[in-house]
């Protein structure tokens, strides 16, 4: 491996840790991923004479594999976020319901409370089971069940608009030279 190859590569390998301050996830991982990528690619593609395609490939597939992961885990901070406004909304979670049950809280109570306020999540079968564990009445388990959670209301932002280009052979227009 020449010189230049290992300081290409060695630069490719540390651009990520000044390069992942993007705003989203889907953009630091698309960035970390390319970079990763270019590095690995071009270490393969050293191994048989082509280090610049094999840098060029692997910082595509790492880019778009990193853009990829980045999104699923925006998806999943955006559901998380949306359960904690729901709970912040005072919507009644199960522990709480096992926390006025144990401190002995009249069971009528606790159904106008689950009425009134709707549970954060629907119940699982464990959550039953659980449930019946720590004591709360069948009525009270009933009631849960009864109250679904309203639908969490999720605001999607507009994405980037991307304008594409023309692909094919490019146009040159007449010259008339006189």
């Amino acid at each position: 491996m020449t010189y230049f190859t290992r300081f290409s590569l060695g630069c490719v390998m540390i651009a990520p840790l000044f390069l992942s301050g993007c705003a989203t996830n889907t953009g630091t991982g698309a960035v970390v991923g390319g970079a990763t990528g270019a590095g690995v690619g071009a270490l393969v593609g050293s191994a048989t004479g082509h280090a610049g395609a094999g840098a060029a490939i692997g910082a595509g597939v790492g880019a778009i594999t990193g853009a990829v992961v980045g999104d699923s885990v925006d998806a999943q901070q955006k559901r998380d976020r949306a359960i904690a406004a729901a709970n912040a909304a005072g919507r009644l979670t199960k522990e709480e319901v096992v926390s006025m049950t144990q401190n002995r809280v009249d069971e009528s109570l606790i159904i106008n409370q689950i009425r009134s306020r709707g549970m954060l999540m629907p119940l699982t079968s464990n959550d039953i089971i659980w449930l019946q564990q720590s004591a709360v009445s069948p009525l009270v388990i009933a009631t849960m069940q009864e109250t679904q959670p309203p639908p969490a209301v999720i605001v999607e932002q507009p994405g980037p608009v991307i304008v594409g280009g023309y692909y094919g052979r490019p146009y040159y227009p007449r010259r008339y030279y006189y």
